[in-house]
């Protein structure tokens, strides 16, 4: 596996991350955050990742990356769902999904009860349903699972 410029601070995220619940990560684009980061989490968080991605071949395409890094099919360890697709199992432990599936998500259960994580990716491109999926998921913690994760990944420090 190369080596991406996130792969130093992946440690210390993970250590933040589980021990305060939160945390807001810049990197430019292609330091590996879609990539690596869900994949360094993945022995470190009780639950099912479940990461953002707002478009839908951006979900597909990183949920493949993974997948193929850990030597395995999409639909495994790592899956995807987005609108009208999902290649996901009971194996599945991130999944990667668009804004409408999270938005439907929190709606029928706003606990997210056996997911360990959230993660928002390109939280940069800012839109109304991200907007919304990080504020429900963020009373969801506070009122329901303190032990939710919660990670907002972005490209600039605008978003």
């Amino acid at each position: 596996m190369n080596a991406l410029p996130i792969d130093p601070i992946l440690p210390e995220l993970c250590r933040v991350l589980v021990r305060d619940g939160r945390a807001v990560l810049v990197a430019p684009p292609g330091a590996g955050k879609t990539t690596r980061v869900p994949l360094a989490l993945l022995d470190r968080i009780d639950g099912r990742i479940v990461m953002l991605e707002p478009r839908r071949i951006a979900a597909r395409a990183a949920a493949e990356r993974m997948a193929e890094t850990l030597g395995e099919a999409v639909g495994q360890r790592v899956g995807y769902r987005i609108r009208g697709e999902a290649k996901v199992s009971k194996a599945t432990r991130i999944e990667v999904v668009t804004e409408g599936i999270l938005t439907r998500m929190l709606q029928s259960d706003p606990a997210l009860e056996g997911i360990g994580a959230v993660i928002f990716d390109e939280f940069h491109e800012r839109s109304l349903a991200a907007d919304l999926g990080l504020a429900l998921a963020w009373e969801s913690r506070g009122v329901l699972r303190e032990d939710l994760k919660i990670l907002v990944m972005s490209a600039t420090l605008d978003a």
